[in-house]
């Protein structure tokens, strides 16, 4: 496991903190202005841990976690650490996704906590691929794992 990096934690909480300023009041800002960031490292390869309560905004009928909420954690917590690998005219806008694949394995009930880690796995100038885990605080279990590929959206260069 990566020893996670003060200044690493510090770029993506100031990158969640520009979108969030952006004043998006979109169906999932409420879950980047929930998540706090506990650690993030640049190696051996970019990583974030995000923990999030679960509300019941975010449950079924039946209490647990909806599947569709789950998706959503990924897509957002998978973004945080793109912020570790931008730079001036290299993934400026984080990318947008291309496929998003969750495996769930098991429930979490509103009112618990989930740790989310995302892992840049592989990135170059057009496609990144992501990975995901989700455990439930309570017991450390992994309730479900996600792949996330993303295209980047940069404006290209203008050639002269």
């Amino acid at each position: 496991m990566a020893v996670s990096d003060p200044q690493a934690v510090q770029t993506v909480r100031n990158f969640i903190a520009t979108l969030i300023a952006l004043g998006y009041e979109g169906h999932d800002s409420a879950i980047t202005r929930s998540g706090t960031v506990t650690s993030a490292s640049y190696n051996p390869t970019p990583r974030v841990t995000s923990r999030f309560p679960i509300t019941p905004s975010l449950c079924n009928s039946m209490g647990t976690l909806h599947g569709g909420a789950t998706a959503l954690l990924f897509d957002n917590s998978t973004t945080a650490p793109m912020s570790l690998i931008q730079k001036k005219g290299f993934w400026e806008l984080a990318g947008v996704s291309r496929t998003l694949s969750v495996v769930y394995l098991g429930p979490v009930k509103a009112g618990e906590e989930v740790d989310v880690e995302a892992v840049v796995l592989n990135y170059g100038k057009r496609l990144v691929h992501i990975q995901a885990t989700m455990r439930r605080v309570s017991d450390g279990a992994i309730v479900a794992t996600c792949a996330h590929d993303k295209v980047n959206v940069d404006r290209p260069k203008p050639k002269l």
